[in-house]
């Protein structure tokens, strides 16, 4: 689970943004805790490394989209067609993912995103399709932003200083 003010969590709700076009489904984020209605689409961001060197503030992420419904309500047809429009709107105005990611957030700054992955699987034990894709971003927190410009680094408080790019 991440806290508000961390990269995955701006991450996260900024691809969730993404998918406020997709009618029907619900969105969830790591966050959310409780049971799940399908249709829904979770989304789980989580940093791998720190690229350039440690304590540089850009972080590789992994971020997993999944994709369920159950397969008692729902025909595969429909299922796959829900998910080539919720894979649409990743791309809704035509630019690349990184400025679709960036410009749903001010907390951070997207330098490049991609999808690496897909997985279509099916759940027999909840009789429910899942269908995913892993999108793989380097980010940064945005200095200029909500997020670290409300930080006080004042000697006063004896504050580390964060190095971002």
């Amino acid at each position: 689970m991440s806290i508000p003010n961390s990269p995955e969590y701006q991450v996260e709700q900024s691809v969730a943004s993404l998918f406020s076009a997709v009618t029907g489904v619900n969105i969830y984020t790591s966050t959310r805790t409780g049971a799940k209605l399908f249709p829904y689409i979770t989304i789980y961001a989580q940093p791998t490394r720190q690229l350039i060197t440690p304590y540089s503030g850009v972080f590789q992420m992994e971020v997993a989209v999944d994709y369920s419904d159950s397969s008692a309500k729902i025909s595969s047809s429909d299922f796959d067609n829900t998910y080539l429009d919720a894979f649409a709107s990743l791309y809704g105005t035509g630019n690349t993912l990184a400025f679709e990611i960036q410009d749903n957030s001010t907390d951070i700054r997207v330098y490049m995103a991609r999808i690496s992955s897909q997985s279509p699987t099916i759940q027999i034990a909840k009789r429910a399709w899942k269908r995913g894709l892993v999108i793989s971003a380097i980010v940064t927190p945005d200095p200029t932003g909500g997020g670290q410009a409300s930080l006080d680094f004042s000697d006063f408080l004896n504050s580390q200083y964060l190095a971002v790019i």
